[in-house]
């Protein structure tokens, strides 16, 4: 009967020992196959000495396409994998030549009390991968920051930071209120209380931000920015988070990105609203850039966004958001003119509106004033076809006439105001003045600004905005700005 007893015994341990032996292999192919998937880290800066990098004679191919992750004490590196072990020294001699200790960018690796943790790989390594170490086969391991040094190049790889700590840092970004525009955006970036703000954004979110198509290093550096900031718009129905991320490009050029985030802060959708490439024309003959310049964002999210391209054509599209965070391209129409440029499929929207060069050229010139209600309206006066276009979309009939001064303004005072204000621009009004009226145009905002709510005065080619407190000009395209053949 004992017997029989320890059998069943022992039958019931070998069974838990299979259990666990199951138990361990399972949980360890789950943690395997969970660090195998994680995120490759995120290019923090790339320096290169082009002359050493030819010496070294280093394979473009293996460091064009480096991607690396430290999880737990395994390194992937592109294809494969090493087991490393995390040592510390106090020496700096012990890793670094005296050139690559005066290096400014190992502060960002010493420790509080002056130590510096590195790797060692303990797996034979392929050759390419041995050239990118550190002799005997290291390399520097900061707080959540990966280091390759030595003569030719630096490269350092940052931890990828998640939605969690976004949305934490997130609550330090400034806010601006609906409707906004290029122009509005950018004097509220420029002015010195934005840079007051602590939301500066580490690189380390560039993963979380889809700011790359591909991991690789290569692929890094062609979408490389710096100096990323954020802005908070409105929420959208309590439940997306608009906000726009601006960065610098290695041109120097600002790019401008508006995204939407769920309500847990996971990314939905991104779209670029501002990004100059280049211009068509250098300052002498007037510089318009190329790329994503204006944009506009009304109360209720509609989207405007406008695309310069190299021959000077723009491109108009509109966008909605649907209720899934997504930006959903919408058709553009407009009276303006009767025919438009000819699309290529393969560049333009099927849906957008493409002006050829004449037409995107042909808007009126700020000439001097301030009205700051009106810096996202484009005008475009006709006067030969007697209609004013407002953003190259909507059209208005125009009328002209000529009349006496004091009759026109009815008021002394201001008349007097404005005998003096057309004396700077060389123009004489104190018999007779021309004038424009407007119809339809009262729902636009440049409607409060008009005598009358719907005239304004029109001599030598410029339109003349004129109230108690304010007087803007804008002028007529010269020949040269019209049409540039290069």
């Amino acid at each position: 009967m004992f017997g029989f007893y320890f059998y069943i015994i022992k039958k019931y341990i070998s069974l838990a020992k299979l259990v666990c032996l199951l138990y361990v292999f399972f949980n360890f192919s789950y943690v395997y196959a969970k660090d195998i998937n994680q995120a490759y880290w995120v290019l923090d800066k790339y320096i290169e000495n082009n002359y050493l990098m030819k010496k070294d004679s280093y394979n473009p191919n293996y460091l064009n396409n480096l991607r690396v992750k430290l999880v737990n004490n395994i390194i992937y590196i592109n294809n494969n994998q090493y087991n490393v072990s995390v040592h510390r020294t106090s020496d700096l001699s012990q890793l670094l030549t005296k050139n690559l200790i005066e290096n400014p960018i190992i502060n960002e690796f010493i420790l509080p009390n002056g130590d510096v943790n590195y790797l060692q790989f303990d797996d034979v390594l392929d050759v390419d991968l041995a050239k990118l170490l550190l002799p005997k086969h290291r390399l520097i391991f900061g707080n959540d920051q990966l280091l390759f040094i030595n003569e030719s190049f630096v490269a350092s790889f940052l931890k990828p930071q998640n939605k969690y700590s976004f949305q934490k840092l997130s609550n330090k970004f400034p806010s601006l209120d609906l409707p906004i525009n290029s122009k509005r955006s950018a004097k509220f970036i420029q002015d010195e209380n934005y840079y007051n703000y602590p939301q500066n954004i580490s690189r380390s979110f560039a993963y979380y931000l889809n700011l790359f198509d591909n991991d690789s290093l290569y692929e890094q550096l062609n979408n490389y920015l710096i100096d990323l900031n954020g802005i908070k718009l409105p929420q959208i129905n309590n439940v997306i988070n608009p906000i726009l991320i601006t960065g610098t490009q290695e041109n120097e050029e600002q790019i401008i990105y508006l995204y939407l985030l769920s309500e847990q802060y996971d990314f939905l959708d991104k779209i670029i609203l501002k990004n100059y490439y280049g211009a068509t024309r250098d300052e002498a003959t007037n510089m318009y850039p190329a790329g994503f310049g204006g944009y506009n964002i009304d109360k209720n999210y509609s989207i405007e966004r406008q695309q310069r391209f190299e021959d000077e054509t723009i491109e108009i599209q509109h966008f909605q958001i649907t209720k899934e965070g997504k930006f959903q391209e919408i058709p553009v129409t407009s009276n303006c003119y009767s025919k438009w440029a000819t699309k290529d499929p393969n560049k333009h929207s099927a849906r957008s509106l493409l002006l050829t060069s004449k037409q995107a050229n042909n808007y009126l010139r700020f000439e001097g004033g301030q009205l700051e209600e009106l810096d996202s309206a484009t005008l475009t006066l006709n006067a030969n076809e007697k209609k004013l276009c407002v953003n190259y979309q909507q059209v208005y009939p125009v009328n002209f006439g000529k009349t006496n001064s004091k009759q026109f303004f009815d008021n002394e005072a201001l008349y007097q105001q404005q005998v003096e204000n057309f004396k700077k621009y060389h123009i004489d009004i104190s018999n007779e003045l021309e004038y424009v009226t407007f119809k339809n145009i009262d729902e636009l905002p440049i409607a409060k600004f008009l005598l009358n709510g719907n005239q304004a005065i029109y001599m030598n080619n410029t339109l003349f905005i004129v109230g108690k407190d304010y007087f803007v000009a804008y002028r007529q395209p010269t020949k040269e700005e019209l049409v540039y053949t290069q």
